[in-house]
């Protein structure tokens, strides 16, 4: 005989638990309801975690591409005229500030876009070269601008706005010639699809990209109106932050910054606290099983005084008693709690496709629900095993 086997009797454990499935196999539509509390509250909980694990996933993809090390400086209008900054003070803050990396500056409006019959309003952007490459935008045909087209008229166009500018038969290809207001492009490249991102200054699927040199011509004032910043990563982005305002600040325009590593604190937050609202709902569901738990074993342990006396008598202690109804107790809430798990799984997977989110569930999620199913079914049966424990054995066989 071990320890591990055998309880303080001498009654086996798989007997133990045997005897606690069949018994509660024997109340039949009583014990299912009492599952149904553990099942629900756990199926909450565990779908909560998971939907608001899968949002925090989400919220990051959003800086996938850029990371969450950058700023963004917009400028918008202080009175009547253009909004902008000086390009030459966005160019010199990597030199002038030993915590940014790279610094673009960005040209950005709207402008109508014509092509063989086909007319689009459509977000112009404004670049340097080097751009392309910190926003890894995906060319799918011909080329990207380079230091060869800095004043050049030359155009690399989003996806969707190749769409809005292709005829049936006759798609928009590099070497086509689109009016981009008074002037005439050569489109050197068609991007791919590009994921929308926090961090992104407008839609690149539904923009014209042109060189920022020259960009005068479609651009209102021709300065940036943007500033895309890289910083080291651990930087204090705060700080930096305030430092570009000052440099770049002027009596034309109200300067405000987009923090990248704010929004994830920001987003994180949000989630954060639905999931904890939601799980606090959940934890009430989870308190109603319990309760539903402690009423079948009350309700168990009044009929079947008989069979406790009986067991008293020939030999069961106290302990033996509370050990017998604690188990079928903790079978009860364990199997809900697996069930459960089962279900909010489910309920997760669902609202990933429904979401258009990928699916993923947080494994801590999963011990975490049956183990917390398990300890309310042991706190809520722990009062009945007591009370079946100090039940009289000869008042118990005397009762009819």
């Amino acid at each position: 005989m071990t320890a591990i086997s055998v309880t303080a009797s001498g009654a086996p454990l798989g007997e133990i638990f045997a005897e606690a499935f069949a018994n509660l196999y024997s109340q039949g539509i009583r014990s299912v309801l009492a599952l149904l509390g553990i099942t629900i509250g756990t199926a909450s909980i565990i779908a909560m975690l998971s939907i608001g694990n899968m949002g925090q996933l989400e919220a990051l993809k959003s800086f996938k591409n850029m990371g969450v090390d950058m700023l963004q400086i917009r400028a918008a209008p202080n009175g009547s005229g253009a909004a902008g900054f000086d390009r030459r003070l966005v160019d010199a803050l990597p030199g002038n500030d030993p915590d940014i990396l790279a610094a673009m500056p960005l040209s950005i409006g709207r402008e109508t876009v014509a092509t063989g019959g086909k007319t689009a309003d459509l977000a112009t952007v404004a670049i340097s070269p080097g751009f392309a490459t910190l926003a890894r935008l995906p060319l799918r045909i011909g080329r990207l601008i380079g230091d060869a087209d800095e004043c050049g008229l030359v155009a690399v166009v989003g996806d969707g706005a190749t769409t809005k500018l292709s005829a049936p038969g006759a798609a928009l290809l590099p070497g086509a010639k689109i009016a981009v207001g008074n002037y005439a492009y050569t489109v050197i490249g068609i991007l791919g699809a590009t994921p929308t991102e926090a961090m992104n200054p407008a839609d690149y699927n539904d923009a014209v990209f042109v060189p920022f040199g020259c960009s005068r011509r479609v651009m209102p004032g021709g300065d940036p109106n943007t500033a895309l910043i890289q910083l080291k990563p651990g930087t204090d982005s705060v700080a930096v932050g305030e430092r570009v305002k000052t440099r770049l600040a002027n009596a034309t325009s109200v300067l405000t910054i987009v923090d990248a590593r704010a929004l994830v604190t920001m987003m994180k937050a949000q989630m954060g606290v639905y999931t904890r609202l939601l799980a606090a709902i959940g934890g009430v569901s989870l308190l109603v099983g319990g309760i539903g738990v402690m009423n079948v074993m009350l309700m168990s342990v009044m009929e079947r005084r008989r069979e406790i006396g009986l067991r008293a008598a020939i030999g069961a202690t106290p302990r033996d008693l509370q050990l017998m109804f604690l188990i079928e107790a903790a079978v009860l809430a364990l199997v809900g709690g697996i069930v459960g798990v089962a279900l909010g799984v489910g309920a997760s997977y669902f609202m990933a496709r429904a979401m258009h989110w990928s699916f993923a569930v947080a494994l801590y999620v999963l011990p975490l629900g049956t183990g917390v199913a398990g300890i309310v079914g042991m706190m809520f049966g722990l009062y009945p095993a007591i009370t079946a424990s100090r039940v009289d054995p000869i008042e118990a066989l005397r009762a009819e």
